[in-house]
């Protein structure tokens, strides 16, 4: 079964997909078959317990779960700069990488991580996707996770 590290947005907040609907996304993984090794960003209180730790803990927590991920798989509709950079830690790891975003705000959505997509920088499979409804995202999720990384996964 394959590591999933799934990101999102905490501290820039959730003013355009809510954190009851992002929380959606990482039991959609697990629906699938696949193993989320973070799914912290979309629990109660979070940020009070994320007060407890260091930056530092934090860091580097998340850094080994990237380390330990087979992919990643992002909801990048509400900005993040931290999910941003987890994004460019895990694709120069040469892992295969999913973004999502909600299509009615593509205006506001990252210019430079959508540019990843197709960009020759990039050697790991990097996808940015467009959804309407959860619904869209786990079909999306469904096909990059089984179709498309599926030869990826050690």
């Amino acid at each position: 079964m394959a590591n999933i590290f799934f990101g999102c947005s905490m501290r820039g907040g959730y003013d355009k997909v809510s954190q009851k609907e992002l929380s959606r996304i990482p039991k959609i993984i697990e629906e699938l078959g696949y193993t989320v090794l973070s799914k912290h960003q979309t629990q109660e209180n979070i940020l009070a317990q994320e007060d407890d730790l260091t930056k530092t803990d934090i860091f580097e927590r998340d850094y080994e779960w990237l380390r330990k991920a087979d992919a990643g798989v992002f909801e990048i509709t509400n900005a993040s700069t931290g999910a941003g950079a987890e994004i460019a830690h895990i694709s120069s790891m040469n892992k295969p990488v999913l973004c999502l975003y909600k299509e009615q705000h593509l205006a506001t959505t990252s210019s430079y991580i959508l540019g990843m997509q197709g960009s020759k920088y990039i050697s790991c499979p990097f996808e940015c996707s467009p959804y309407h409804t959860l619904d869209d995202a786990k079909e999306i999720i469904r096909h990059f996770l089984d179709a498309d990384c599926s030869t990826k996964f050690v």
